[in-house]
């Protein structure tokens, strides 16, 4: 007699409901260059931006002159051949590069942290080439997927209102909301 085997039972797959995005997504914009960041977001009808919970971000040291940066001045040492004349070296690096990028990095980090925490879900850059470049590069990776639009512009010293006004021209009207 052959013994019969019973094939298990497939269980029923439920179907799975898409993931269901946030009807509002919070914006952050962030307002920078190499000493100074603002951060805003749309105020509540969206026609203006008003300060973010962290209002501002400065680095006084990179906006001082490199006279006050340094203190020793560069050393000095004799030309080749033994012609007995004296030049003075050039520094390793440039004082005002370096606090910029420690700003810069700092900012990153600021970003990520507020990202973690779920301040934003959006995130708007707004800053000179430069320092755009930089601070792309120092972004970690979710804050990077955050990032929505990059404007290459310095407006630093503009008001909530213009810069409201200048992001109007340049991007979609969903991007402020």
């Amino acid at each position: 007699m052959a013994k019969q085997v019973m094939k298990p039972r497939r269980t029923a797959r439920l179907p799975q409901a898409p993931r269901m995005e946030p009807r509002h997504k919070r914006t952050l914009i962030v307002v920078a260059d190499g000493s100074r960041a603002r951060f805003l977001e749309p105020g509540e009808d969206s026609r203006m931006l008003v300060p973010s919970e962290q209002t501002e971000m400065t680095a006084a040291e990179a906006r001082r002159p490199a006279r006050d940066l340094e203190t020793d001045r560069p050393g000095r040492g004799f030309a080749p051949a033994g012609s007995g004349a004296r030049h003075a070296l050039e520094p390793a690096h440039d004082v005002h590069k370096m606090q910029k990028h420690d700003f810069t990095a700092r900012l990153a980090g600021v970003l990520d942290k507020a990202c973690g925490e779920g301040r934003f879900d959006r995130l708007v850059l707004v800053a000179p080439d430069r320092s755009l470049g930089e601070l792309r590069s120092l972004l970690s990776a979710r804050v990077r997927q955050a990032v929505t639009h990059e404007v290459a512009k310095d407006l630093t010293g503009s008001t909530p209102a213009e810069v409201r006004a200048l992001l109007a021209d340049t991007l979609p009207a969903s991007a402020l909301a």
